[in-house]
């Protein structure tokens, strides 16, 4: 009996072990390294061949590699070049015998293909076609060509292939320099107005088209034409379904401004005809008019729209329909979610952009919207009214067979559990966030809370599924990211709610969520901590101004001077907006709504991160609020990441931040220093 019991352990503990070893273990900051998806697949004709972009990481360069491959059925799949250079964006042509393709490749000769522009803005790119049947890619147009850096940005740019597959249209500056022999001789550089964050050493986009060659040989094209005028930023060019003309947006007034994440200045839509390159203004709002998509008939097209020029840096857009006529354009908003009465939309506010393929016919289109944390298909008929209706959506091609599995060295990870939250804030208004709680088998509760404000604000939290959220979940955070006042999917007036009020009802939104997780048992109330970037690193930089209930802090590109953020960033209208005024105007609301206004309040030992190269939120703002932490005697701690914009993206970056920002919460954890203090009156 002893020995039959000896042997039932023994077998209990092989299979334990079993068990055990196939546990899933936490994401790894190794994972950033071993990425490797296949993504934009197009399937060929027979629909036995798949051709995608490979996209992995360089284990020389630890970057993200991207190159072309195929898979045919009954094969392993392969690179369709040798050394697989750079590619993607990819495109089948209309009668399928091109595969095109964006690179930062050279030319064959070895010549680069275009200026090089600074890595931290936008990846700069040129057209590449290559043959379905096989055979090598050949350029749209050597040295010598008439354009310069196609961008990549996704408001700016876009190539696409006419109806007839004749003609290839797309957005690329002219690549000239911008300075005078002098300034070049000299080695000095003219301050001039530029698209700011993520466009830097672009000049202005413009559309080109060009005429595909029957026979091509060392090039695709050898006819490519300019088709806007003067130096304004065109973008997002649309086809006619008969090819005769093609629409476009863009801002022509001398007003110009930063778009990225930020589109709130006066672009119009343009209608370019094409056999004489004339120019007409389709829409003359006082806010953008943008994404336009043509009808399949070609008589009218739909937009985005908002009211307001100079509003805030993400709106409530409305749908703009515009009827084309041979003698003009009308337009008219299906329904204005601005309007006193849009607190019960026949519609929900449309995001941006719109789908690719909007229209279901030539009276019905369809976009998302966003509700909450949500994003819901929407679908209306222009030609009935502005009420949403139910259609039966065509379904979405589901992935390829074909295509190989996702990341397979990275293998089951374990997940902390996602729920969205509601609670009431100090002035009754229903809050609703992302709360992510680490496994059963990591802690149990009350857990240690690490509060992640979004960015903004005029944004929100939809998932707590990112590596990021789930990184620090699965080692016993409890994850919580507030949509606080002034976060974007539940309307106009929550919007608004937080204008000159920063700091103010977005903070008490976030206090009062954390005191609902405490009262809850969820979170541990001495064992708080809190890490945003940008509007975020704002309000994780103001927080700990005004309470003193977080045990360590980490602000990212941060705000912390509104004044500085004005006369620094490359987006004026969202401090003139935000704070309805000027510095000079309003000077003393600019002070008393900047977190460096109260540094010398702060006790939390707080670690400071900040891209060198930020126009957003320029890094001289994060040096000014460490200076004064270290006057004022808080532990702290400033990181810089070179050649890095606004967001932080090399892959060797990301690995510092999540591990610093680990450490310097563990080094202040409760348990291994004093206790928690009580939130400041």
């Amino acid at each position: 009996m002893v020995r039959l019991s000896g042997i039932v352990l023994l077998i209990w503990l092989a299979m334990a072990q079993a068990v055990f070893a196939e546990e899933p273990i936490p994401p790894q900051i190794a994972d950033l390294y071993l990425t490797d998806v296949a993504l934009e697949p197009i399937t060929l004709a027979d629909g036995q061949s798949v051709v995608y972009v490979r996209q992995r990481v360089d284990p020389k360069t630890r970057s993200l590699k991207r190159s072309l491959w195929r898979v045919d059925a009954g094969h392993e799949p392969r690179a369709l070049e040798v050394g697989e250079p750079d590619a993607f964006g990819l495109l089948r042509s209309p009668d399928g015998k091109w595969i095109l393709f964006l690179s930062t490749r050279s030319f064959p000769d070895g010549t680069p293909a275009f200026k090089p522009v600074p890595p931290y803005s936008d990846t700069a790119v040129d057209i590449w076609l290559m043959p379905t049947a096989g055979g090598a890619a050949i350029p749209l147009a050597g040295p010598g060509k008439p354009y310069g850096r196609v961008i990549t940005d996704p408001f700016y740019g876009r190539v696409c292939f006419s109806p007839d597959g004749k003609k290839l249209m797309f957005v690329a500056d002219e690549g000239k320099d911008p300075r005078t022999e002098q300034e070049r001789r000299n080695n000095v550089l003219i301050v001039r107005e530029d698209q700011g964050e993520g466009y830097e050493g672009y000049g202005p986009t413009q559309v080109w088209v060009a005429d595909l060659l029957e026979t091509p040989g060392e090039v695709a094209a050898n006819n490519i034409t300019r088709i806007t005028p003067g130096d304004y930023w065109y973008g997002e060019p649309q086809w006619s379904p008969d090819g005769s003309f093609v629409v476009v947006h863009a801002n022509r007034t001398p007003e110009q401004e930063s778009v990225r994440y930020s589109i709130n200045h006066n672009y119009d839509l343009w209608k370019i005809t094409l056999k004489d390159n004339k120019l007409e203004q389709l829409t003359k709002g006082p806010g953008p008019e943008f994404s336009p998509r043509i009808s399949p008939d070609g008589k009218r097209l739909v937009c985005l729209s908002s009211p307001r020029n100079k509003g805030p840096h993400r709106d409530v857009y409305n749908l703009t329909v515009v009827e084309l006529y041979e003698d003009g354009a009308t337009e008219r908003i299906l329904f204005d979610h601005h309007q006193p009465q849009a607190d019960k939309p026949p519609h929900r506010s449309p995001e941006y952009p719109l789908p690719e393929v909007c229209w279901l016919d030539n009276q019905r289109v369809t976009f998302n919207s966003i509700q909450g944390v949500k994003t819901v298909p929407q679908a209306v008929n222009l030609d009935v009214g502005p009420a949403a209706i139910t259609v039966e959506l065509p379904p979405t091609p589901g992935r390829s067979p074909l295509l190989p599995a996702s990341n397979p060295k990275i293998g089951k990870r374990l997940r902390g559990e996602v729920d969205v939250i509601h609670w009431k804030s100090f002035d009754g208004l229903e809050i609703e966030g992302i709360l992510t709680t680490p496994p059963a088998s990591v802690a149990k509760p009350p857990y240690k809370l690490l509060v992640m404000p979004h960015g903004g604000p005029h944004h929100r939290a939809a998932s707590g599924h990112g590596f990021d959220a789930q990184f620090f979940a699965t080692r016993g955070f409890a994850v919580f990211q507030p949509n606080f006042r002034g976060s974007t999917g539940y309307g106009l007036k929550f919007l608004d709610a937080d204008r000159n009020d920063f700091g103010g009802g977005d903070m008490q939104d976030i206090l009062t969520g954390i005191d609902d997780l405490v009262k809850q048992n969820i979170a541990d109330p001495k064992r708080q901590f809190v890490y945003g970037v940008s509007y975020g690193g704002y309000m994780t930089s103001w927080l700990v101004g005004q309470t003193h209930q977080f045990r360590a802090a980490v602000a990212q590109n941060a705000v912390t001077d509104l004044n500085v953020m004005w006369h620094l960033s490359d987006l004026q209208s969202w401090t003139e907006y935000d704070m309805s005024g000027y510095p000079w105007e309003v000077p003393e609301r600019m002070r008393k709504h900047s977190p460096l206004t109260y540094a010398h309040q702060v006790k939390t030992p707080t670690l400071i991160l900040h891209a060198t190269n930020d126009r957003r939120c320029p890094v001289a703002m994060g040096k000014m609020f460490y200076r004064a932490l270290k006057e004022s005697g808080v532990e702290t701690q400033m990181v810089l990441y070179p050649d890095e914009g606004h967001p932080i993206r090399q892959l060797p970056h990301r690995e510092d931040v999540l591990l610093r920002i680990l450490d310097w919460f563990e080094k202040h954890d409760v348990e291994k220093g004093s206790q928690g203090k009580a939130r400041s009156e």
